[in-house]
């Protein structure tokens, strides 16, 4: 799948460096701008529809990967019977994985959209993610259980699959929605990790297991055409921004980025299935653990903004907001090379 890998990254970085200038137009005609305050960096008005951009141009990207690819869609027609106890009691198809995975994300992108320009109430945005966790769950995204040493892969209860997945998509989703701090911070977190899912992915393509090698193939598409996105997008979001991804691009870069580690980089054994994607994540997700827990002791609200998240305190010692962009970066390649390392090191499945 390493062509339909480039040509969802190359469309999905040129669909979407030609939606942004589209979408910055947008917010100044509708009114939905980013307005400087106390507790933000920026000086200046900054259109914040740049994820209807990133949404859009992933999504036609991987759209025109099925319409110009015949391998891909070859592969979006496997279909794997699922049984229990020797009875087969359903079909995993990953075509339907394909589309729910699509769906989940345009829900996220316009409630997140929709959110940074009238400002929904946090129970809100909260329901519409679960919500869009479920879709995905539907078509059969979902953490279906855990290979273990000598024991082989142990199936997950339906309701600890279920509720194991909502967690995951949903710290994916507001750990990059709570990241997205400072000019070109998450796009350029989400590229290095998407980035690294599909490393993750091409080293574990040869595993036994056919239901894991289909996925891990689509898992290596997706993330190909989200690294894509997510640096078109950095182009117009690095320091001195001129647009923000808003809600609406974090909750769609985050939901599809968990999405594609469920059905891609999970796929190993014990515990690193679930330590190589949190690995690559590690520092946003510290920061917002951090941040609920400071929240907490104050009384606050768990999603009342501050200015206690890491890139702040940087910035109160007087680092500028280059400086503390590029410390993210080069901590997350660390981190990513550090899971990558750990991939080619694991035991085959």
């Amino acid at each position: 799948m390493i062509r339909a890998s480039l040509v969802g990254f190359v469309l999905a970085f040129a669909a979407t460096a030609g939606l942004v200038p589209l979408f910055i137009g947008l917010s100044r005609r509708w009114g939905v701008l980013d307005m400087p305050d106390p507790r933000k960096v920026h000086l200046r008005p900054v259109p914040r529809w740049g994820g209807g951009a990133i949404a859009g141009g992933t999504v036609l990207a991987l759209l025109g990967v099925v319409a110009l690819d015949p391998r891909f869609r070859a592969l979006l027609a496997f279909r794997h019977k699922v049984l229990e106890n020797g009875e087969v009691v359903g079909i995993l198809g990953l075509r339907a994985q394909f589309f729910g995975l699509l769906l989940g994300g345009l829900i996220c992108a316009a409630i997140g959209m929709w959110d940074d320009r009238r400002s929904l109430s946090p129970a809100v945005k909260f329901l519409a993610q679960i919500i869009a966790a479920y879709v995905a769950m539907m078509y059969g995204v979902r953490v279906a259980g855990l290979a273990l040493p000598g024991l082989g892969f142990v199936t997950f209860p339906l309701l600890l699959s279920q509720a194991v997945t909502l967690f995951w998509l949903l710290g994916f989703m507001n750990a990059i929605n709570l990241t997205d701090g400072l000019d070109g911070l998450a796009a350029g977190l989400v590229a290095i990790a998407a980035g690294t899912f599909f490393f993750v992915a091409l080293l574990q393509a040869d595993t036994r297991v056919l239901l894991y090698a289909k996925q891990l193939k689509l898992a290596g598409v997706l993330a190909a055409a989200l690294a894509g996105s997510a640096l078109a997008f950095l182009v117009y979001n690095f320091h001195p921004a001129r647009v923000f991804m808003g809600d609406g691009g974090a909750l769609f870069l985050g939901f599809l980025l968990g999405a594609v580690s469920v059905i891609g980089t999970l796929k190993t054994s014990a515990v690193l299935a679930f330590l190589i994607p949190v690995l690559v994540v590690a520092l946003p997700v510290a920061d917002v653990a951090a941040a609920l827990v400071r929240r907490w002791r104050r009384g606050a609200g768990l999603m009342t903004a501050d200015k206690g998240h890491f890139h702040h305190r940087l910035l109160a010692r007087g680092w500028t907001q280059r400086e503390v962009v590029l410390l993210v970066y080069v901590i997350t390649l660390l981190l990513a090379g550090a899971a990558l390392l750990l991939t080619f090191f694991r035991g085959r499945v």
